[in-house]
């Protein structure tokens, strides 16, 4: 990232209009842009360390990570309720309509979603309630306003954890010890819950740290499409301004947040499959 920054035209001194020549080197040095690349970026690692970008970047982390936390739960909960649905009424209309609106909504792009619930919250809803029920597009994000740009980015992976759920749990509905618990007289309520759904799960698991990861990198573009000031929105304008130190620091804020969506999943294969801990 430092590296590819540098390599763009313009600096962001060079930003400023009606300078001399005098002051644009007086601005080099004191943002320290007139030391040697190697030594820049030793300074930058420096600010990283002792917490100085943290600091500086943690309400639009803090927002950001509000929004990819809720975007996890509404697709996470929202695609094992549909998934865990459709395997029941497999091979029936349920089945079929859940399986088409799965397909349907993990085909279309978070952003794409973002402006099909732009136009329904501030358009039809508006009309259909009289005004009671809108949404206000002005400053993110507050209160109710942060379940929209989370639904955008939730709403595709809604679609495709439940595709994963209903085939993980049709897969293990046809093994050995499903047959024997339904053998055993258990009802079909218990055999989902004790049996199937828990080891269907270990699928779904699998995929949701791709799944985190793309979350949390797809808040980019919604955060962009939707004015929410998150890191989102700070990098693109960190990058257009060459503000090297800010665009850098959140970088290093989605690595860490990518990394600790990972190390949560792995931290959850023991719990739901205790053979792992073996």
């Amino acid at each position: 990232m430092f590296s590819a920054l540098h390599f763009l035209p313009g600096d962001p001194v060079a930003r400023e209009s009606h300078q001399t020549p005098l002051q644009y080197e007086q601005g080099l040095h004191r943002l320290g842009l007139d030391l040697p690349l190697p030594i820049q970026y030793v300074r930058l690692l420096a600010r990283i360390v002792n917490g100085d970008l943290a600091r500086t970047l943690q309400p639009e982390a803090v927002l950001s990570g509000k929004i990819g936390l809720l975007a996890t739960v509404i697709a996470v909960v929202g695609g094992v309720a549909i998934g865990m649905i459709a395997a029941q009424k497999a091979n029936t209309w349920w089945d079929r309509g859940l399986v088409s609106a799965a397909l349907l909504v993990y085909s279309m792009p978070n952003f794409v979603w973002a402006f099909v619930l732009i136009i329904v919250l501030t358009g039809f809803l508006y009309q259909f309630t009289g005004g009671v029920v809108y949404y206000d597009p002005g400053p993110c994000c507050q209160g109710a306003q942060i379940l929209f740009p989370s639904l955008a980015l939730g709403l595709p992976f809604l679609g495709y954890i439940a595709r994963h759920t209903r085939a993980s749990i049709l897969d293990v509905s046809r093994t050995d010890y499903v047959t024997t618990a339904r053998a055993k007289g258990l009802t079909d309520d218990r055999v989902l819950w004790v049996h199937e759904l828990r080891n269907a799960l270990i699928v779904v698991l699998s995929i949701l740290g791709p799944v985190i990861t793309t979350l949390i990198t797809g808040s980019l573009v919604i955060e962009q499409f939707t004015a929410v000031p998150g890191l989102g929105h700070e990098l693109i304008g960190s990058i257009l301004s060459r503000s090297y130190t800010t665009a850098v620091g959140v970088a290093v804020y989605y690595i860490v947040l990518i990394g600790l969506g990972n190390l949560l999943v792995d931290l959850l294969y023991p719990v739901i499959d205790p053979r792992v801990r073996l």
